[in-house]
């Protein structure tokens, strides 16, 4: 029976051990040449050795899950302004009647007439699944973030569990909302300025206003990400020693929504996709966020270890060399 060395990891499948040694030896240089790739590379392990993938998954599954309650929740509240205006219910009929004219017409007033007289009963349903199914993403959230920062979840207690869920919701949904309020009013601001000095019509307005948002998005997503790395798994480090890995995770956010963006564009015209890419890309969608998350979690933890490593590599001083080789003190 052939044996392997302890620690190795076994060959890739239908890969000859030679090969394998030789992919070995070149990630190996490819690490010590470069400081980032190898910061990649040791993430990606604390990533795997975490299930940093089931714990996305679970996330995951509860956010999607919580969807359908918070637009739920949506309708309640349309529904229940409504209610409160008859003379807005009367304009509202009166459009859906001349945009669907006849006995669709008709039917979808009844339904909306009866969705307004329940707004309550369906907002008290969504506000209750919005809240089961948000405590139980936090709840896979904050597990997954103290195995890679901790290795281990820390032992459960309800009461705390549950309350710390439950804040971290709240600060996660006003965190949020504002960075989302602060960009369009930002965005607003800056086209109303220009309008009021009549440069409306100056070339690169788009470009800066795109800027602008984009900036503010960036700072939007750097909070969250700090509140993602201290906040919710309750580490003892410092904001300055979490900064780092806050703004790897905002850079590397935005650029996954410039190529979903993109995604989208390119599949808009597909009969599948208007199938089933609905519900389906929103499920990858948030997949692939999580994913992301959980290794920005983990880049972040593991530099203290790239930093040990590169002071290993780094030359000795010259006070280290032996005493019969200094020059004697006067």
């Amino acid at each position: 029976m052939s044996s392997s060395r302890s620690g190795d990891a076994p060959p890739a499948k239908g890969l000859p051990a030679r090969t394998w040694d030789r992919v070995e030896a070149a990630i190996g240089a490819a690490r010590r040449r470069s400081p980032w790739f190898d910061h990649l590379a040791r993430a990606g392990g604390r990533y795997r050795r975490t299930q940093g993938d089931l714990m996305a998954a679970g996330v995951t599954y509860f956010v999607f899950l919580g969807l359908f309650p918070m637009l739920l929740l949506v309708a309640s509240v349309i529904g229940l302004v409504i209610a409160g205006d008859e003379l807005l219910q009367r304009e509202l009929y009166a459009a859906i009647r001349e945009a669907f004219p006849g006995a669709t017409g008709e039917e979808i007033v009844a339904e909306l007439d009866g969705a307004v007289g329940s707004a309550g009963v369906v907002g008290v349903i969504g506000l209750a699944g919005f809240i089961y199914a948000g405590l139980r993403a936090m709840d896979k959230l904050r597990i997954g973030m103290e195995r890679i920062w901790k290795g281990r979840p820390e032992e459960p207690e309800f009461l705390r569990d549950n309350v710390q869920d439950v804040m971290a919701l709240l600060i996660l949904g006003v965190v949020g909302l504002s960075s989302l309020g602060l960009t369009g009013v930002a965005t607003w601001a800056t086209s109303w300025l220009l309008e009021l000095l009549g440069l409306e019509d100056a070339p690169g307005l788009f470009v800066l206003t795109t800027v602008v948002s984009l900036a503010l998005a960036f700072a939007g997503d750097v909070v969250v990400f700090l509140w993602l790395l201290k906040v919710v798994p309750a580490t003892a480090h410092p904001l300055r020693r979490l900064l780092r890995g806050a703004l790897f995770g905002a850079a590397g956010f935005e650029a996954l929504k410039l190529i979903g963006n993109l995604y989208l564009s390119l599949i808009s015209g597909s009969v599948t996709a208007s199938a089933f890419g609905g519900a389906v890309g929103i499920l990858v969608w948030i997949n692939i966020v999580f994913r992301f998350a959980f290794f920005t979690a983990a880049w972040t933890a593991t530099i203290p270890a790239l930093e040990i490593a590169a002071a290993e590599r780094a030359p000795r001083p010259q006070s280290d060399a032996p005493v019969h080789e200094r020059s004697p003190s006067r």
